[in-house]
């Protein structure tokens, strides 16, 4: 298992998204990997703000406007970033 996978692995286990299917992991990596620059750029807009939800709130926007779902993406956006940042 490389960085990555341990990663994702960990942010999973922290976010309680343990119970996914292979596909529904796939789909959730893929949302993320579309959602990051979106959430990079809030980031620098509302640096105040703790989350990626909060940097949402912040805009005025909605977590489908960057190709999220509102069950848990963000969290696990937060938490997979937050993970790959201290590999």
């Amino acid at each position: 298992m490389n960085a990555y996978e341990r990663a994702v692995q960990r942010a999973l286990a922290a976010t309680g998204h343990t119970h996914l299917t292979t596909r529904q992991l796939a789909a959730l990596l893929d949302r993320i990997e579309e959602a990051t620059p979106h959430a990079q750029h809030l980031q620098r807009l509302h640096p105040g703000h703790a989350t990626t939800r909060n940097r949402l709130h912040a805009a005025g926007m909605t977590c489908a406007q960057i190709g999220l779902h509102d069950d848990g993406d963000p969290e696990f956006l937060d938490a997979l970033l937050q993970e790959l940042a201290h590999t």
